[in-house]
């Protein structure tokens, strides 16, 4: 295993990339949220709710909030092994007791699974289009990130598979077969390792990474699990 997650500070590792290219947005807010995490990174599913009082709080300033998915373990391919198994129960474990996050054991039974993080993060940037060419607001990005999440750690269901997402699409009004043609184009999957490299390039080793961009400047909001409150405070001083 090339990634790691830290009980102390509730950050996981991202395995590094071999790609380095980097996609920028054209003209940015003057101030934006910017949520950096991937859905099947157990701390980012711990930080969920504080993430969605952020979130709120965001829009209640006119503040952009935006949803960057980072990478955890793009590609998968660690074994798996009674050893690996152990290790995720007993981080699991950690983090439900820690902060009362709800985890279900059932996939740890399984014979094979490939810990491949890259699928539910492509399906994070292909809900991202489709709920833009909708105009939907951004908390809806959100709530989609948490469903993967909630069906992945709760649910113990695949991420991996495009079937995954057709309950998660009609609970958010999305169009299904449209988000799995969209999910399976070569255009969406450069996305999003454009998107994974975007992130290391600002810097970003861990998640999840809350951040602050004012102007040209990015300054930290949390770095691995925080609570909303303090989150908000922190921003609310960032922002003046």
């Amino acid at each position: 295993m090339d990634s790691f997650c830290d009980p102390e500070t509730g950050v996981c590792a991202p395995r590094p990339l071999a790609n380095n290219a980097a996609a920028a947005e054209a003209n940015p807010p003057d101030q934006e949220i910017l949520y950096v995490g991937d859905p099947m990174c157990s701390w980012c599913w711990s930080i969920a709710p504080a993430l969605e009082a952020l979130q709120a709080y965001a829009e209640s300033r006119g503040l952009r909030f935006t949803v960057l998915v980072g990478g955890l373990r793009p590609g998968g391919g660690d074994a798996w092994t009674p050893q690996f198994k152990a290790f995720l129960r007993h981080h699991w474990e950690e983090i439900s007791t820690r902060t009362g996050r709800p985890f279900s054991f059932g996939l740890l039974d399984h014979p094979h699974f490939n810990y491949d993080t890259e699928p539910p993060c492509r399906a994070v940037v292909t809900a991202r289009a489709l709920l833009r060419e909708a105009n939907r607001p951004a908390r809806d990005l959100l709530a989609v990130f948490a469903s993967i999440q909630e069906k992945f750690f709760v649910a113990n269901q695949d991420p991996t598979e495009p079937a995954f997402y057709e309950s998660i699409c009609q609970r958010h009004n999305l169009d299904f077969a449209a988000f799995r043609q969209r999910f399976e184009s070569p255009s969406i999957k450069d996305q999003t390792l454009a998107e994974f490299n975007l992130v290391r390039r600002m810097g970003v080793n861990g998640f999840p990474t809350v951040l602050f961009r004012d102007g040209q400047t990015l300054r930290e909001v949390a770095y691995g699990y925080a609570p909303g409150d303090e989150m908000i405070a922190t921003v609310r001083e960032l922002a003046g």
